[in-house]
């Protein structure tokens, strides 16, 4: 954006409105403030509106009946044990929140120990920070998303410069029963944001142990010399004062001896990988797909999937960017079976 050249106009037509000076100043001083942190200058939910493409009325019908009309609940199980609930917005809500996302979150600066939800930052990104360390320690934030409140998110837009009815609003439309929702695209940009003082603490406390911090969403990570393990208590500690609770049974200290990993991917040996026995049975289930067909091995393992061929190439583009010479190997394998569509 023309910084000049849009205080310019925004003066000339603040003026043939016949604002008074104080208000024309004090309108040009609000918009210096966003235009100088990269945000798109908001002055009230009519303006917010036109900015998102849709009526003011239909933006007041999103802002009432969000919970009611804009969200689908739906559960997925853990990897451990239980179900996580996920509340998916709608498209017209999910469009509006990749808006905020992409124009103001994302102009928002996190902590360089983030490595989760920011571009060019990767669950690969986050694992090769610990390679080949004596001793990796993970935690994980009990409840993440939801611990985070439509009260932290109004602090963060009026802290940037918008007004207190802009931010209510934008925190509003990120939100859901008052917390921040799993399933918006804008939550675990939010999340970072938020945790920037949390970040802070935890990488300063890596710094006097000569250790690592990395954190992805809600899962933290620290590695160094064999006496870190004296780090699990004040971690513990820095996290409840920052809000949140560590999951205990969670909690895992790995030694140079055994095999570590972070976020699901091995950081012995010195390199970053997938574990063998992911590997081995995507190669077994190409290779049933392969010797008898797509649909008799579905129906032999009884997989009811509507999207199985979305879902073995995602597989292998996850092995792809942490290995990428097995991942060609495995990509070359997938287009030799014969796909129904």
């Amino acid at each position: 954006m023309d910084k000049e050249k849009y205080i310019s106009e925004l003066r000339i037509q603040l003026e043939s409105m016949e604002q008074s000076q104080k208000d024309i100043d004090s309108c040009i001083s609000y918009a210096i403030r966003l235009i100088d942190s990269s945000l798109p200058v908001i002055f009230d939910k009519r303006h917010l509106s036109l900015l998102l493409g849709i009526e003011l009325e239909e933006l007041t019908t999103i802002l009432a009946t969000l919970e009611e009309n804009y969200y689908n609940e739906m559960s997925i199980p853990k990897k451990s044990e239980g179900y996580r609930t996920l509340n998916v917005p709608a498209m017209k809500l999910k469009m509006i929140q990749r808006w905020i996302l992409d124009n103001i979150l994302e102009h928002i600066p996190v902590s360089d120990h983030v490595t989760g939800f920011c571009k060019e930052r990767s669950i690969v990104t986050n694992a090769k920070k610990h390679i080949g360390k004596q001793c990796v320690i993970s935690f994980d934030i009990k409840d993440f998303f939801p611990t985070i409140d439509i009260e932290s998110i109004f602090m963060v837009f009026y802290y940037y410069g918008y007004t207190k009815e802009i931010s209510y609003a934008l925190a509003r439309l990120c939100t859901y029963d008052g917390y921040l929702p799993q399933g918006s695209p804008a939550s675990p940009y939010i999340s970072n944001i938020l945790c920037l003082k949390l970040d802070k603490r935890l990488s300063l406390l890596a710094e006097k142990y000569v250790a690592d911090y990395t954190r992805y969403a809600d899962d933290i990570t620290f590695s160094g010399n064999y006496g870190l393990s004296n780090i699990i208590n004040i971690v513990k500690n820095i996290i409840q004062e920052e809000g949140f609770t560590v999951n205990e049974r969670k909690i895992r200290v790995k030694y140079k001896h055994q095999r570590q990993e972070v976020t699901g991917l091995i950081v012995s040996d010195n390199k970053v990988s997938v574990s063998k026995l992911y590997k081995r049975k995507l190669w077994q289930e190409i290779y049933y797909c392969q010797k008898y067909g797509v649909s008799s091995h579905l129906e032999h393992i009884n997989c009811k999937k509507s999207f199985f061929k979305e879902h073995i190439y995602g597989k292998v583009y996850f092995i792809y960017m942490v290995e990428p010479e097995e991942g060609r190997k495995l990509l070359i394998a997938l287009d030799k079976i014969a796909w129904d569509y």
